[in-house]
């Protein structure tokens, strides 16, 4: 009994595979036609990007360089304050906030891969047990009901 049911189950994945196939072709003819239709507008941002950095940001740079005297001070403030930290000298409410926010997120990562793969398992079932359903009960299988008038007698019948 076994068997028939692996047999059942093969047989609704190679009748359910053109149809991933499909879906799969009609996923990159989107993702083409979302190519042609995008990649003029990223390359007028990229200019439009590129022209903003050198009217604005250049020249702010050029300046920070200049400045750079006061800027020296501060990076060798932040890199104590980094070597106080590898040495333990953190507090340990900060350490266990980050410790927290690491855990948050690799739960979040989690549940959402979980999530992501339960709705393809069940739409997949959903998509067998449709083709499923009408393989089984196709409407030409189906005997028409009996009528339920009754005829009525013609004239001149006694009946």
């Amino acid at each position: 009994m076994s068997h028939n049911g692996k047999s059942g189950v093969r047989y609704a994945a190679d009748m359910v595979t053109p149809y991933a196939v499909t879906a799969k072709d009609s996923a990159v003819q989107a993702a083409q036609q979302a190519g042609s239709y995008l990649g003029p507008k990223a390359r007028q941002a990229a200019l439009r990007a590129r022209v903003k950095y050198a009217t604005q940001v250049a020249p702010r740079v050029e300046k920070a360089v200049a400045a750079a005297g006061p800027a020296k001070d501060e990076a060798a403030a932040r890199s104590q304050a980094a070597l106080s930290a590898l040495r333990g000298e953190i507090s340990p409410r900060e350490l266990r906030a980050a410790v927290r926010r690491g855990r948050r997120r690799a739960r979040t990562g989690r549940l959402v891969r979980r999530t992501a793969l339960l709705g393809l398992v069940a739409g997949g079932t959903f998509v067998a047990w449709k083709w499923w359903s009408g393989q089984t009960n196709p409407d030409w299988l189906m005997e028409p009901s009996p009528a339920t008038e009754v005829p009525e007698p013609e004239e001149g019948t006694l009946g």
